[in-house]
């Protein structure tokens, strides 16, 4: 498996699987910024030259920087196989290079099967009520590096 910065054309491919990948209508969160703007740090994962994943994210430039995870996605017949966590490594390495001292990254409750792999990585995981508005919980994962 190689692991390799993003480009337009896996950009385009990422927003056309993201569907299926996911089960539904998902592919408005794979915002175009990811490439144009924070390209050089978003990842794609191949197997023999086929897109099998990729993770969307970036470094925050806060004080300390904190790198952030957006969006990860696993093509369905290459999960449980170390792809994500392969990713996320790569990613981490990056954040710790830019100065990041933690990695975060959120999901909606309920999410079962993300609070458990973000749980087998080492991330501390926590409900934080009202995080994307009134009324509207989420689950932070923050991992300090």
């Amino acid at each position: 498996m190689e692991i390799r910065g993003i480009t337009k054309a896996d950009f385009d491919q990422v927003v056309s699987v993201l569907d299926a990948w996911w089960g539904g209508p998902s592919g408005e969160r794979a915002h175009p910024v990811f490439f144009y703007e924070l390209g050089d740090q978003a990842l794609i994962a191949e197997d023999e030259g086929e897109l099998v994943g990729f993770l969307l994210g970036f470094v925050a430039p806060t004080h300390p920087p904190c790198g952030y995870v957006h969006l990860v996605g696993i093509e369905p017949d290459h999960r449980r196989l170390g792809v994500g966590k392969a990713l996320y490594e790569h990613f981490i390495g990056r954040c710790r290079a830019a100065g990041a001292e933690r990695i975060k990254a959120i999901t909606n409750v309920g999410n079962d099967r993300s609070i458990h792999f973000h749980q087998a990585l080492g991330f501390d995981v926590e409900e934080a009520q009202d995080y994307a508005g009134r009324g509207r919980a989420r689950v932070v994962f923050s991992k300090k590096l």
